[in-house]
């Protein structure tokens, strides 16, 4: 998926005010953060360099910052968050304004070399690939840290993110918005004298068969599949179409417009998902290259979220070697 499109996306969730820190796996990552940060925070008198990388809209540095208002230690660190989305990094700020923000690719990160003392991510820098943990590598400091929690290929996000993308492909292959939008089109040329009556009525029978083969895609993986996104379109798709002569068709066609990007950006997101999670072999590999940086790996563990615990991502900790 491209930056721009991530970028757009930060941009619709910020607008929207949808965002969240996370999903369902709140407590669990909560816990984790938590926990590490009250440890880091308290066993140092420095004043250490803190980066969240790949930052999203906070996650972590929301944490950060809560620890390190309470740890009540003679740390005074200096935090920053860095993301490829500008809309993003604008959000933290406003939310945060004590971090310092930071708009750049992960791949070349705007630092020098062992100027870091922490560098923490979670399900990030695994989207910007292998170049992205050299670059860690790079810039962290000796006895410096690196703190990072990763999509876990066949765990439990990757599942739901593989069945979004079959259910917005679905969707997409419909051609409910195409079919939906071409019923204005000919009503308007209808209205105008410039087409004829039974092509409006060709019009609506495509437009029925793309509707019932929207529905088989809701029915088979529910109302809240795509956080709930199919079943807004299709419902407020219903409302216009129940109240048709009501709309102006050129509203119609810039929303339709407007919801083809959208579960094109969706489908580009879950895909970039599914790319980016790793699996055994592609773990061990990162570590070795740590490891070949003279980092020694303190913890290496997965995460599981949910009532009945699925495991869902990984967890490192790697430690810089002091010179």
């Amino acid at each position: 998926m491209a930056e721009s499109d991530w970028n757009a996306y930060w941009q619709n969730a910020g607008s929207a005010s949808i965002h969240k820190d996370s999903g369902p796996q709140d407590e669990v990552l909560e816990r984790f953060w938590l926990q590490f940060f009250r440890q880091y925070f308290s066993g140092i008198h420095a004043s250490p360099v803190v980066l969240d990388l790949a930052c999203g809209f906070g996650a972590v540095s929301r944490l950060m910052l809560a620890t390190v208002q309470t740890a009540g230690s003679d740390s005074k660190p200096h935090l920053a968050c860095i993301d490829a989305s500008f809309a993003a990094v604008m959000e933290v700020r406003q939310r945060y304004p004590v971090l310092t923000g930071i708009t750049a690719n992960a791949r070349l990160l705007p630092f020098k070399n062992e100027s870091i003392d922490l560098v923490t991510s979670q399900f990030g820098i695994e989207y910007a690939g292998h170049e992205a943990f050299l670059e860690v590598a790079r810039i962290v400091r000796p006895s410096g840290l690196v703190v990072m929690v990763l999509h876990l290929r066949d765990g439990g996000i990757y599942r739901e993110c593989a069945t979004n993308l079959k259910a917005i492909n679905g969707f997409r292959n419909s051609s409910i918005l195409p079919c939906f939008a071409e019923i204005f089109r000919v009503a308007l040329a209808v209205q105008s004298g410039q087409d004829e009556a039974i092509n409006f009525r060709h019009a609506d029978s495509a437009f029925s068969v793309s509707v019932k083969a929207a529905e088989k895609v809701l029915q088979r993986w529910g109302k809240h599949v795509t956080d709930g996104l199919l079943f807004r379109l299709y419902s407020d798709i219903a409302r216009m179409y129940q109240r048709f002569k009501l709309h102006d068709p050129d509203a119609v066609f810039a929303w339709t417009d407007r919801a083809s990007r959208e579960l094109e950006s969706y489908s580009g997101r879950m895909s970039s998902m599914l790319d980016a999670a790793l699996d055994d072999q592609q773990l061990k590999n990162l570590l070795e290259g740590l490891a070949a940086r003279c980092f020694t790996i303190q913890k290496q563990e997965i995460l599981a979220f949910g009532k009945v615990p699925v495991p869902a991502a990984w967890v490192v900790v790697a430690e810089k070697s002091a010179n």
